[in-house]
């Protein structure tokens, strides 16, 4: 029987967690002004040829409890899948696709483009280390958005204003400044807080029309937007690549050797 391992090995951009034929990294994107917190993907690079199914994919994503696992299955186009934590696909998500972004840049190979299942989505990472996409805000789900008095009112909460479910709670820290302070909830589909919601964010520049900072989730999350025309939104956020947990790398290994 094959041995499979488990090491890392260093690359000009970075350390990459490689699971023998399997490369996976765990990423936070939008980490917050100090590099800490942000929201996780797992980025896993699956190995050509492999006859692993959409609905293991799922499994897998569930069974981590990662709020979002991206498969890339071709990485020369940049096909990929997303799969969350609360039992659906993601058709389009900001925070998979920039730790995605970062993933590959930390082998040398940033992408151009990346394409879930959504449609293609152009990337770049700029030399501060910001990781950009560029998408149609109407890709993202149909979140609502419920102004606030101020940033104290939403540092305060602990769940959403009643009547609310699916929405991004906001208020301006710095309206001069293009400042917001963000939460996101959403009950409905059994989905916790967001610690970072590009998406939402996305849709909440549209509705303002001007490009933002947007201060998101419990830890202050940083993610950056710049509208490019009345359709599509600019996404960006400083991410960080860790090494995946033992219990991450086991389920890996599993489905991919089913040992």
């Amino acid at each position: 029987m094959a041995v499979v391992y488990f090491a890392r090995s260093r690359t000009a951009g970075g350390d990459r967690y490689c699971l023998g034929m399997v490369n996976c990294w765990l990423g936070r994107a939008f980490v917050n002004a100090e590099g800490m917190h942000g929201n996780p993907a797992l980025v896993v690079a699956e190995p050509e040829g492999t006859a692993v199914t959409a609905a293991q994919r799922q499994q897998l994503a569930s069974r981590l409890g990662i709020p979002a696992t991206v498969f890339i299955h071709e990485s020369g186009a940049g096909r990929i899948s997303i799969h969350s934590s609360y039992g659906q696909s993601i058709r389009f998500g900001g925070h998979p696709l920039l730790a995605t972004v970062e993933a590959l840049h930390q082998t040398g190979r940033t992408p151009r483009e990346l394409t879930p299942d959504a449609g293609a989505v152009a990337c770049r990472r700029d030399a501060d280390g910001t990781a950009w996409l560029t998408a149609p805000a109407a890709w993202s789900k149909p979140w609502r958005h419920y102004q606030m008095a101020d940033a104290a009112e939403i540092d305060a909460l602990t769940g959403l204003p009643d009547g609310e479910d699916f929405t991004q709670v906001w208020a301006w820290e710095d309206e001069d400044a293009g400042r917001v302070r963000a939460r996101l909830w959403a009950p409905r589909i059994g989905k916790g807080e967001d610690e970072a919601c590009g998406s939402a964010s996305m849709l909440l520049t549209l509705k303002l029309g001007r490009g933002l900072e947007v201060l998101h989730g419990r830890h202050r999350a940083v993610i950056r937007t710049r509208p490019v025309d009345d359709v599509h939104v600019e996404l960006g956020g400083r991410c960080v690549i860790d090494r995946p947990g033992d219990d991450v790398r086991t389920a890996v290994e599993v489905l991919y050797t089913g040992s």
